[in-house]
């Protein structure tokens, strides 16, 4: 009886183990193939939770390019996802608003590791102090980067009227396009992150190509492209690695998860608990 004990344990201790193995397996092949969105907004000396300091930036681009990841422009993932491509330490970058510094400290420091990024503007802001123009958003892409919508009042678009939501969109598409238009089409960024799927449905009909919403994720090729899902980037105290890291790893595993069925809102949940 005891050798029959003995022998269970042992077979469910290499079961156990095996599927650890195949969990550590798939989950590593999970992280390869899925496309992360690191969200940004600015990099500069100011000390708020949206603005990174390009020392901390620079840290973080290392970080990827150390890990074996390139970055592209949203269009080329939509394009890739068009095609049936399978992504592989890809990733993508985006900054919101339309900050001057996007040009004066994130393009060179992108530069140097050889990553693109892409900027969204909200179309209201142009020119304004600390905002980049219409000759300075031609020296941005002058570094590889695309540019897309952000809207042109930077309003949550989840309040508006379907009739003031067709006006945003529009007009601001009209303004990128002035600038900035690729064959394939213009890419939007949901202000706030507000969107559902009355308002990405808007914005597919508006004649965008994808859209980045605020979920927390990355991609898999099942995600909308009109909500795409991202990793939000902002500044931590201390100035730490293991933060943005630690932001990766919680997008990925979240992803993980739901691609089972299983709501890991309890995961958000725990996170910000820990977080304090």
């Amino acid at each position: 009886m005891l050798k029959k004990v003995i022998i269970f344990l042992i077979v469910l201790a290499l079961l156990i183990l095996g599927g650890m193995k195949f969990f550590e397996a798939d989950y590593a092949r999970f992280c390869d193939e899925t496309v992360p969105i690191f969200a940004y907004h600015r990099v500069e000396y100011k000390d708020d939770v949206y603005t990174m300091p390009p020392e901390q930036f620079d840290q973080q681009m290392q970080y990827l390019k150390e890990q074996g990841y390139q970055t592209i422009k949203l269009e080329d993932y939509v394009q890739g996802r068009r095609e049936g491509k399978v992504f592989h330490k890809t990733c993508v970058v985006i900054f919101d608003d339309g900050y001057l510094d996007n040009l004066t400290y994130a393009a060179p420091i992108m530069q140097k590791y050889g990553f693109v990024g892409n900027m969204f503007m909200a179309v209201k802001f142009e020119g304004w102090p600390g905002y980049l123009d219409w000759h300075t958003q031609h020296d941005l892409l002058r570094y590889g980067w695309a540019e897309g919508s952000h809207t042109f009042d930077h309003e949550p678009l989840t309040k508006m009227s379907p009739e003031e939501v067709d006006y945003e969109l529009e007009r601001s598409m009209k303004y990128v396009r002035g600038i900035y238009n690729p064959a394939i089409g213009i890419a939007f960024s949901y202000p706030n992150g507000a969107c559902n799927d009355r308002i990405a449905a808007q914005v597919e009909k508006a004649g965008y190509i994808a859209g980045v919403a605020g979920t927390v994720g990355v991609n898999t090729n099942k995600v909308p492209l009109m909500q795409l899902r991202r990793v939000n980037v902002f500044q931590n105290k201390p100035e730490d690695i293991g933060c943005f890291i630690y932001e990766l790893h919680k997008a990925q595993l979240i992803s993980y998860i739901a691609q089972t069925g299983i709501d890991p809102g309890w995961l958000l949940a725990w996170y910000h608990r820990i977080r304090g």
